[in-house]
């Protein structure tokens, strides 16, 4: 069984501070963290377009990276789904997001946190659709978050996910070439046009972020889904608390987590799983793999080998 927990794996160095109550609160995970053997990886976001849960989604649905794209391309046709992507054509995915403007930089806001309707996500549609006309772009609604977007021939911008910029500086993430004039040009048209749009004037009177922009993204081709029976536990209420930097928030996801999904998967004194099980956390940049085996014969009642996990845990790649 392989058991992915996403956000599992906070940056340094909170790392450290944070694991002084794992023992307390999370003894089943200290527990597998001290008898198990890491294999490390780092992960570069803007190299490869996606956070690593991206990253691993991707894997784990039989993606293989395709030419002149980076990884996080793929990401196009697995949101899409296989219903919108039948044309076979890339999927180029538009996020509807808020830029927030800072004064020495902006950062952006995914429609995953902003509580996006259904509604509200065709009425601005509705507003942006003249403005596709005659530009050799177009959109389809795919729900409440996300639009497929139709690029013209040729362009192929270089994209991240909105989970990847989330947070950071905008600078290093925009392109301001030639080829992406048009994008750029029809972006700002939107923008405009959603500035006083009555979903933003009620958004702002309930205290919510407006929608102010569109995030372009993905551009991979489909690919035939693998034929594999799906074995992955994922188990993601730690990623939206890490991503946050909300520890005291983690910490009680934590252990709820532990408590209700590992601990009944352990077994006698030293809390080792009672199968094959492969553990799987993720961070924002690195991601870390542990594997056990039960132990046969008399090794069951020997105390298991501890090691130094937080010389890895506390510490980047």
């Amino acid at each position: 069984m392989l058991i992915v927990l996403a956000g599992a794996l906070p940056d340094a160095p909170i790392a450290s501070e944070l694991a002084r109550h794992l023992p307390q609160r999370a003894p089943t995970l200290h527990a597998w963290l001290a008898m198990g053997q890491a294999n490390l990886q780092d992960h570069d976001p803007h190299a490869r377009g996606c956070t690593p849960f991206e990253a691993w989604q991707l894997e784990h649905a039989g993606y293989a990276v395709q030419p002149g794209l980076p990884w996080g391309a793929g990401l196009g046709p697995l949101l899409a789904g296989k219903q919108a992507c039948r044309d076979g054509r890339a999927v180029w995915l538009g996020e509807l997001v808020h830029l927030a403007l800072g004064t020495d930089r902006a950062a952006l806001l995914p429609a995953g946190q902003m509580d996006l309707s259904v509604e509200e996500s065709q009425a601005l549609l509705e507003a942006a659709r003249p403005l596709f006309q005659d530009t050799g772009f177009s959109a389809e609604p795919l729900d409440a978050q996300r639009w497929r977007l139709f690029l013209p021939e040729g362009l192929n911008p270089e994209t991240a996910s909105p989970q990847a910029v989330a947070g950071q500086p905008l600078d290093a993430w925009w392109q301001h070439d030639a080829s992406t004039r048009p994008w750029r040009r029809l972006l700002n048209e939107i923008q405009m046009a959603w500035h006083e749009h009555p979903v933003n004037e009620s958004r702002a009177a309930r205290g919510m972020a407006p929608v102010n922009a569109l995030w372009l993204y993905g551009g991979a081709h489909p690919w035939p889904a693998p034929e594999r029976p799906d074995q992955a536990r994922i188990l993601d209420s730690l990623l939206e608390p890490q991503r946050l930097g909300d520890w005291a928030t983690w910490l009680n996801a934590l252990e709820d987590l532990d408590r209700n999904h590992l601990a009944p998967l352990a077994r006698g004194k030293y809390l080792l799983p009672a199968s094959d099980t492969e553990i799987l956390l993720l961070g924002d940049r690195r991601q870390a793999r542990l594997r056990f085996k039960p132990r046969a014969g008399l090794l069951r009642w020997l105390p298991p080998t501890k090691t130094n996990w937080n010389t890895w845990w506390s510490r980047p790649v």
